[in-house]
């Protein structure tokens, strides 16, 4: 069963994180610890940085679980400059960067303007999409 997407808010800012597609990265504990913790139940605190700081560790994160939106901007991440860009990491997901249409197993076509990542192990609940259930199985990439 999907996870319910979780909305945070400050006066500043709202930042949005799908569980559903979040594959565990980390990115967002290193980059702002003082905002996100999940140690608390509201892990996380978008007042606790400057808005600025949290989107910009915000649109760092690799599997586009979590998103920012400042008041009077657009809520689109930025893109790289050389249109799409597929990172395949060591022991982990594919990561995609940029705007794409993705065809998905169920016929469903949709488009991407940001980051995701898609499963390699296999075992992710959230197919194609990487939940970080290689860390669990411990998946190993190929040599």
């Amino acid at each position: 069963m999907p996870r319910q997407l979780q909305v945070y808010q400050s006066p500043d800012i709202v930042v949005t994180f799908d569980p559903n597609i979040c594959m565990h990265f980390g990115e967002c504990l290193r980059g702002a610890p003082e905002v996100f913790d999940v140690s608390r139940p509201d892990w996380i605190r978008p007042g606790a940085a400057p808005a600025e700081t949290v989107a910009e560790v915000v649109a760092r994160c690799p599997s586009g679980a979590l998103h920012a939106v400042l008041p009077g901007h657009s809520p689109a991440r930025p893109l790289p400059s050389v249109g799409v860009t597929i990172q395949v990491t060591r022991n982990g997901p594919v990561v995609v960067k940029g705007s794409v249409q993705l065809e998905l197993p169920t016929g469903i076509s949709e488009k991407r303007n940001s980051s995701f990542s898609l499963c390699r192990c296999g075992q992710t609940r959230s197919t194609p999409f990487c939940d970080g259930s290689h860390v669990r199985v411990g998946f190993k990439s190929p040599a």
